[in-house]
């Protein structure tokens, strides 16, 4: 079902509104408040009605009081294209439904456009928003049955409210561990008068005896009557097998006759057909002799035996003829270019390609490249060998400068010694003059006779201080001269290291130019080896590359030569093959000859029909009739056998005598089945298995024997009984006469009495209600599972392969990821949860859609989904509009990028 166009009469904001050509994935987009909600809402009420006042739905009248309510246009119903109006009147609205052809009903045909679906029904599983989304934690078992049954028959609604009813009388009645149920009270009623009871009865040991006594007779004596009834129920059975036996046996043989029969491939009427078809074909057999006997009359009065040959192949004989110096010519043209061919392919071995300008000019420029790397590669040796040869000259003197030179450590030890001698002498004199101006201070001081000698001796030492400085040793003035010269030395090595580095870096410099080179070098190899792949030539280029690729040249040229020349042969070929062709296809009546034998026989017999045409064309009128009636006939006969073997083919036999013996087997079988069907008719399933347990007549007469003479057993056990039950009650009866006693019992009889009377009650409401359940059960049988298993595969769509499962477990909805770990629905993320309910809503609509195939209406119900999840959503909804029209509601604009603009309608 789809709805074409909505017309809001006055609904909420909308007054005089008309939404038509809705299409099959239908967008309306809107701002908030832009009125999305309102439409939808229409659409329910039109469909369901109006909301009550008592109903928490708002009505959404105009608030102007104009006019309420509006019409739909359904189109693909039961009822073909139908339009919908629901205007104010009673409480849910006054409904009109306009057929096509004109006629107009009234809302108790809706059912049938719709189908049996309530309001709460379509919102749950076909109409919903992010609220409904929201709430799939809360779904069980229970909801999901609801919903399979509410859509799996008419009336589902009444059998849902008759369970309720019956569940809630049950509690009334009764609960395990309730008190205040009827039962449960009259339970303890029942209990209390029994303690009373039996606390009478335990005054009178001997009225216990008997109770217990006639309790065990009475048990003995039901336990006989449910075996005799038994024993009489398989007395009867075997009194009806045995009147069935004769017929069981028949059905048997006919059975086991029957069970190798193949299936009748026999043709109708086969053996009437098959007379006919002898019939007609002695028939065309007669007037085929007649014929040929006529032809060969003919045949001896021409004279001339090959006169029907030149007559009818005349104008061809002619041009084979006439054309036959030409054929020579060609001939001889022939032989010649074959000779040319042979010569240029004698010596010439195939190449793949066709030798052209490019390839030479290819050739070319590899021979340019060749020289010039060469050239370059011989200057670089030159250059880079004396570099090298400088280079090691350069360091032949650097190792014999430093076998004579000291190490850094050395020469930086004996230039710290030179540069502390330098300073010492100054010190000392420094000394010896401080030395004797301090003798001078003492003698200033103390004036005596012993500072006049310590002056006079410390002025003797800093004379000897004076002269010792004064004189340098001989071995201090060697030690600086080999400094000097180590110095020297190192100077020098320092001035050659400098000219080695300038020496690498001119190295270096000619080995990159020598890695260009050999750039260039492996590029004029690849080039080459490019060249012989593109020749398929399967030898390494070498040294002598141009003479295999002169030599691969020369084959091509030898091979595109030959190659022309057999282009020209071709149409000689050809035209000679069809002059011969023509001469074969005469099919000249002469023993097989050369070309030459057979033009000359033409020739000569094309001239002596020529000379005999007159006297010959009225025998050749003659016999070209005779012929053709000769050709029809012989048709008509091989259409005759054809029908023939055909007939004979589908009866799968391989002459007459067979098929007439397959005809008489056909028709006894017929006869067989016909029994067997009439058989089978008067013996049922039940019957037939029962009798097969028996191998004969005489085992059941026997079993039916020994039946009768235990019941007659049972019957004499419960003569004995009744009387010893009457002895024992009259005795009991006799007990019982006194009154406190008599009154306990009454009343715990009075008792039992009212609750086995409320048990009956219970238990035949709840036999109802298990039968109702039953019965529900059954209407919803193998939806569950499937609704499971379809929420199963779009779960796993729209979450990527993330999810692989959706089951019921503790009577929740569980789901399981491809880690094979479990979740509940709340332990999800908001978007996988909503994901799962749209999964579960979509399996709903699969499962009902042969019964309900209505419009799916979304209204916002994605805006928690990430671009990934509403790329998956939209790809699904655009699925589903082949099987169900979806009319999705929207605010977001980033979700129009999915629709083209024909399918948005913006509010």
């Amino acid at each position: 079902m789809r709805i074409t166009s909505i017309d809001i009469v006055g609904y909420g904001k909308w007054s005089d509104a008309h939404f038509n050509h809705i299409s099959d994935f239908q967008v309306i987009f809107g701002e908030n408040e832009a009125g999305k909600s309102t439409i939808m809402a229409i659409i329910h009420s039109i469909l369901f009605g109006f909301p009550t006042r008592q109903q928490s739905i708002p009505r959404m009248e105009p608030k102007n009081g104009g006019p309420y309510g509006g019409r739909l246009t359904l189109e693909d119903t039961p009822m073909g294209k139908v339009i919908v109006e629901r205007l104010k009147g009673k409480a849910t609205g006054d409904v009109r439904i306009y057929y096509g052809d004109g006629q107009v009903a009234g809302e108790e045909k809706l059912t049938e456009i719709i189908g049996e679906i309530d309001r709460n029904t379509f919102e749950a599983i076909f109409s919903f928003d992010i609220h409904g989304l929201q709430n799939i934690h809360q779904w069980k078992k229970k909801e999901f049955e609801r919903y399979l049954l509410a859509t799996g028959t008419t009336g589902s609604d009444a059998l849902l409210k008759t369970a309720e009813i019956l569940q809630k009388k049950l509690e009334a009645l009764f609960k395990p561990s309730g008190r205040n149920p009827a039962i449960n009270q009259q339970l303890k009623k029942v209990k209390d008068s029994q303690l009373a009871f039996q606390e009478a009865k335990k005054q009178n040991a001997k009225y216990e005896l008997l109770l217990v006594g006639k309790e065990e007779e009475r048990a003995r004596q039901t336990e006989l009557q449910e075996e005799k009834t038994a024993i009489r129920v398989e007395l009867d059975t075997l009194n009806t097998l045995l009147d069935l036996w004769p017929i069981y046996q028949e059905w048997k043989a006919l059975s086991e006759k029957a069970v190798p029969l193949t299936e009748a491939t026999f043709p109708p009427d086969g053996i009437i057909r098959l007379e006919h078809l002898q019939l007609r074909e002695k028939e065309w057999q007669n007037q085929l002799i007649q014929l040929e006997e006529r032809q060969k009359n003919l045949i001896n009065k021409n004279n001339f035996e090959h006169t029907a040959f030149f007559a009818e192949n005349e104008a061809e004989i002619t041009y084979l003829i006439e054309t036959y110096g030409a054929y020579n010519e060609r001939e001889l043209q022939q032989k010649s270019l074959e000779k040319e061919i042979k010569y240029y392919q004698t010596d010439a071995k195939q190449t793949p390609m066709k030798w052209t300008k490019e390839l030479d000019q290819k050739v070319l420029r590899i021979k340019e490249l060749e020289q010039i790397n060469k050239q370059q590669q011989h200057d670089i040796q030159l250059e880079l060998k004396l570099t090298q040869e400088s280079e090691e000259k350069l360091q032949q003197k650097i190792d014999k400068i430093e076998t004579n030179m000291w190490d850094n450590k050395r020469f930086q030890q004996e230039k710290e010694k030179i540069n502390s001698k330098e300073k010492t002498p100054g010190t000392k004199s420094i000394v010896a003059v401080g030395i004797f101006l301090v003798a001078l201070v003492v003698l200033v001081i103390f004036q005596s006779i012993w500072s006049v000698a310590v002056v006079f001796l410390v002025a003797l030492i800093s004379v000897y201080l004076l002269v010792l400085t004064k004189t340098p040793a001989p071995s201090s003035n060697q030690q600086i001269l080999a400094f000097l010269e180590q110095q020297k030395i190192r100077q020098e090595w320092q001035q050659l290291l400098s000219e080695m580095d300038i020496i690498a870096s001119q190295i270096a410099q000619l080995e990159e130019r020598q890695s260009r080179i050999n750039k260039s070098q492996y590029d004029y190899q690849s080039e080459l080896n490019h060249l012989f792949d593109t020749l398929a030539i399967n030898e390494l280029p070498d040294e002598n590359w141009e003479a295999i690729v002169q030599t691969y040249k020369e084959h091509s040229e030898k091979n595109q030569l030959a190659a022309e020349l057999t282009l020209k042969l071709e149409p000689l070929a050809e035209k000679q093959h069809s002059y011969q062709l023509r001469l074969e296809k005469l099919a000249v009546p002469i023993e097989p000859t050369s070309i030459e034998e057979k033009i000359s026989f033409l020739r000569q017999g094309l001239l002596y029909y020529r000379n005999n045409l007159t006297e010959n064309a009225k025998l050749a009128e003659k016999m070209e009739q005779v012929t053709m009636q000769l050709n029809l006939v012989k048709q008509d006969l091989l259409l005759v056998k054809k029908e023939k073997s055909d007939l004979l083919e589908q009866a799968k036999v391989n002459n007459e005598d067979e098929f007439r013996v397959a005809a008489m087997r056909v028709k006894q079988e017929q006869q067989w089945r016909e029994r067997l069907i009439l058989l089978e008719a008067q013996l049922e399933p039940d019957k037939r298995l029962a009798l097969s347990q028996f191998s004969a007549q005489e085992v059941i007469k026997e079993k039916e024997l020994q039946l009768e003479e235990k019941l007659r057993k049972i019957e004499l056990e419960q003569e004995n009984i009744h009387a010893s039950l009457a002895a024992k009650n009259h005795e009991i009866a006799t007990l019982e006469e006194g009154g406190t006693f008599a009154a306990l019992m009454q009343d715990f009889y009075s008792e039992k009495s009212k609750l086995q009377q409320m048990t009956r009650e219970w238990t035949e409401t709840k036999l109802a209600l298990q039968i109702l359940q039953e019965t529900m059960r059954s209407l919803q049988e193998g939806k569950l599972p499937k609704t499971l298993a379809l929420a199963t595969d779009y779960f796993n769509h729209l979450t990527n392969g993330n999810y692989t499962k959706v089951y019921l477990q503790e009577n929740r909805i569980q789901v399981e990821s491809k880690q094979v770990v479990s979740f509940f629905p709340e332990e999800l993320s908001q978007a996988t949860k909503e994901q799962l309910y749209l999964a579960i809503r979509f399996a709903l609509i699969d499962v009902i859609h042969k019964d309900f195939p209505l419009p799916i209406i979304i209204d916002d119900g994605f805006v928690h989904f990430d671009s990934a999840r509403m790329v998956q959503m939209m790809q699904l909804l655009q699925k589903r509009k082949s099987t169900n029209q979806v009319i999705f509601f929207t605010c977001h604009q980033e979700t129009r990028k999915y629709f083209s603009s024909e399918d948005i309608r913006v509010l």
